[in-house]
């Protein structure tokens, strides 16, 4: 049961990967990804009608690709899982897009969308969104492995901004006690990251 509370927390996608009719995390999807698309189209000078559909289009390949790319921990880290997943699901949506690009009514269309350059430009984009994939499941993992009450007390001085002698009072703790709790969740948050980032 506390396995189950905590993917909800953490990684969407991987939520998607073992459950990809989960409507609350293709919500949480959508959510997250689909604005840094949209601004990138936007930035290309795509209409809104155009930046709209691509936006669907791409979000529509990332699903499918979550059905059968797997991440396998050992042969990379998460970040690049994730970026080699969009990388995939664009150029399958540029294939798609190629055999109909000459019905479009901007002829340059087709031309911003298939640029190495805009697909760089795209990644990057997402960048801080994976950035968010990996701490969102970073904290699922470390979640489990450390009591409520340290979790609580992170959650409160690192999340919620809390001060130390406020939550040491309210649990009836000295604020070293506190501070250290909070210090041993950062370190195995610390931990998970470099591991999902492959950079141990």
């Amino acid at each position: 049961m506390a396995a189950e509370s905590a993917s909800r927390t953490g990684s969407v996608l991987l939520v998607l990967l073992n459950n990809p009719r989960d409507a609350q995390s293709w919500n949480a999807f959508v959510d997250r990804y689909a604005p840094k698309i949209y601004g990138w189209c936007r930035q290309r000078g795509f209409q809104e009608a155009d930046a709209q559909d691509v936006t669907q289009e791409v979000l529509t390949q990332l699903v499918q690709k979550l059905q059968t790319f797997r991440y396998e921990p050992q042969k990379g880290s998460f970040r690049s899982w994730l970026k080699t997943l969009t990388h995939h699901a664009w150029c399958d949506y540029l294939e798609r897009q190629g055999r109909a690009s000459g019905s479009h009514e901007d002829p340059q269309w087709w031309e911003r969308l298939k640029t190495v350059e805009g697909r760089e430009d795209l990644l990057q984009a997402l960048a801080e969104t994976f950035d968010l994939e990996v701490l969102a499941e970073a904290q699922a993992r470390v979640q489990l492995q450390v009591s409520p009450r340290d979790w609580k007390i992170f959650e409160d001085l690192a999340l919620a901004g809390r001060s130390g002698p406020a939550v040491a009072r309210e649990l009836n703790m000295t604020v070293t006690a506190v501070l250290m709790a909070r210090s041993r969740v950062q370190k195995k948050l610390r931990r998970e990251i470099q591991k999902l980032e492959g950079s141990q």
